[in-house]
């Protein structure tokens, strides 16, 4: 996944990643992060970009699901990963800790795909997938 101009692992699939915000209720908020009415982002091929002085990688592009064409306020909502709900409610606590990881193409290798997903309503592998935990870049 692509946001702010930085790409990041998922800890799921882009339509699973859940609100990490805390209900009235005490418990996680069990809504989606990509909620209906939210705006999307869109598959993309984008150059795989290894850090300077690291070694060549064997793929010159991989798939990515970007929101950079979405406003910036919206792929804040996405960074915090919270529902259109609750970012809507800033005073709302997180019971949860985003769950982002800073996507690394040497160390994230397996998770890079050199086509889109065939699929559209579920990604899969495009952004690959941890074996323990299912991450998307």
């Amino acid at each position: 996944m692509q946001l702010l101009f930085v790409r990041y692992l998922a800890s799921s699939p882009v339509e699973e990643i859940q609100c990490v915000t805390q209900t009235r209720r005490r418990v996680r908020c069990t809504a989606k992060v990509l909620g209906p009415g939210a705006l999307r982002g869109v598959w993309t091929l984008m150059p795989v970009t290894a850090q300077s002085g690291q070694l060549a990688l064997p793929s010159d592009v991989m798939a990515v699901y970007s929101l950079s064409a979405l406003p910036y306020q919206e792929q804040l909502r996405w960074r915090s990963q919270r529902c259109p709900q609750h970012d809507a409610t800033p005073t709302a606590g997180d019971l949860a800790v985003a769950d982002w990881e800073p996507f690394d193409p040497l160390r994230h290798h397996e998770h890079v795909h050199t086509r889109l997903p065939a699929h559209r309503r579920r990604p899969g592998p495009g952004l690959g997938s941890h074996a323990s935990r299912r991450a998307h870049p």
